[in-house]
């Protein structure tokens, strides 16, 4: 299986795959490198996204910057469910 780079460096994932994991219109995708290879990992995404920050925060004391605090909490969980 082979895609083209197109105008813009634009490919299209065969249907097959966006099938398989769940990759349509919309969906951001996160694009790293690993061993010499270009690979793209879907972001999984919550109807309700404070579920996903659910035992991200200590409570015990005050949060000045809580959208930081959120994002690098996200990107902690990212970066272990690709390992």
């Amino acid at each position: 299986m082979s895609v083209e780079v197109g105008k813009y460096g634009r490919i299209v994932l065969p249907k097959r795959l966006r099938q398989k994991y769940g990759v349509q219109e919309g969906v951001r995708l996160i694009i790293t490198e690993y061993m010499g290879r270009i690979c793209l990992v879907p972001v999984e995404t919550h109807k309700k996204p404070t579920e996903a920050l659910y035992g991200s925060v200590d409570l015990a004391k005050p949060i000045d910057e809580p959208k930081q605090l959120a994002r690098e909490y996200i990107r902690k969980k990212l970066v272990e469910d690709f390992q």
